[in-house]
């Protein structure tokens, strides 16, 4: 029996996912079948990334709005691009909450962090926010910003629409003078700003500022927090990282499997980076 990170009682912990299963359970179904994660490319994966981080009330919690929000936001989106989206509770809470997980599960690793202290009052703040519905007073620069069809990013790699439209990433990003947390899945990010970034360099992202989200409406002009995001394209790993043994395995999943995977996500943004790519 341990604390539950949330509501601080003592209980048996579910094994929380970071980035909710509701993501990889759509990776599986439009993609190959099987995962891969990003630093052991080698090495399939039946499931994201997990942590014992809750009780099974506050884990139900959790899951009311990743619920709500596989229904309204990304299943919708996934399917029209162009759709609006009113803000409500519902999204806010979801956001923060796989916000909160991020900066949970990375804060106290053993890195040393020049803004442990603002991480730790974040953490602080955006737990008060989901267990109490406290609102946010510091920690209140919550962007979503919704990636488009088609991209026009300068200095992305060869990978570019692997990463922006398929891959999992999360982190907590600092240097010198800023500091956010980043959550990256399917065709969305997730910010959560902790210090040194202004509001003003957004434009319809903010969740707690806005009445409604316009996906083909957003702007973000922070180079610092844009730089990190296209270095993050720039790292992902391919099939060319994969070893010989590993990609002639490959191939032949991969051949069993392509009558089923043609046609789907995963195919269209593999033929979308290869013409990036002769482009």
């Amino acid at each position: 029996m341990e604390y539950c990170k949330l509501c601080n009682k003592k209980a048996q912990l579910q094994e929380s996912h970071i980035i909710p299963k509701l993501v990889y359970k759509w990776m599986k179904q439009s993609g190959t079948g099987r995962l891969r994660q990003n630093k052991i490319l080698n090495r399939p994966l039946q499931d994201g990334i997990k942590e014992y981080m809750l009780c099974t009330a506050c884990e139900k919690e959790f899951g009311k709005r990743e619920d709500w929000f596989k229904k309204n936001i990304f299943e919708k989106y996934l399917s029209n691009p162009n759709t609006i989206y009113k803000i409500k509770e519902e999204l806010i809470y979801f956001v923060i909450s796989v916000l909160w997980r991020v900066l949970i599960y990375y804060k106290d690793d053993g890195n040393v962090y020049r803004f442990k202290k603002e991480f730790d009052l974040a953490a602080s703040e955006w737990k008060d926010f989901l267990f109490n519905l406290k609102p946010l007073n510091r920690f209140k620069s919550i962007h979503i910003a919704f990636l488009p069809e088609y991209l026009n990013i300068e200095g992305g790699g060869d990978n570019l629409y692997s990463y922006f439209h398929r891959a999992v990433d999360i982190e907590i990003a600092e240097s010198n003078m800023k500091a956010f947390v980043y959550a990256k899945f399917s065709r969305f990010i997730l910010l959560g700003m902790i210090t040194g970034i202004a509001n003003k360099d957004f434009s319809g992202t903010s969740i707690l500022e806005l009445d409604e989200i316009n996906p083909s409406n957003q702007i973000m002009d922070d180079a610092d927090v844009v730089d990190f995001i296209i270095n993050r394209s720039t790292n992902i790993k391919t099939y060319n990282d994969l070893s010989l043994k590993q990609q002639q395995l490959n191939d032949k999943y991969f051949k069993t499997r392509v009558e089923k995977i043609k046609g789907n996500d995963y195919w269209q943004v593999l033929k979308k980076d290869l013409k990036n790519t002769r482009d």
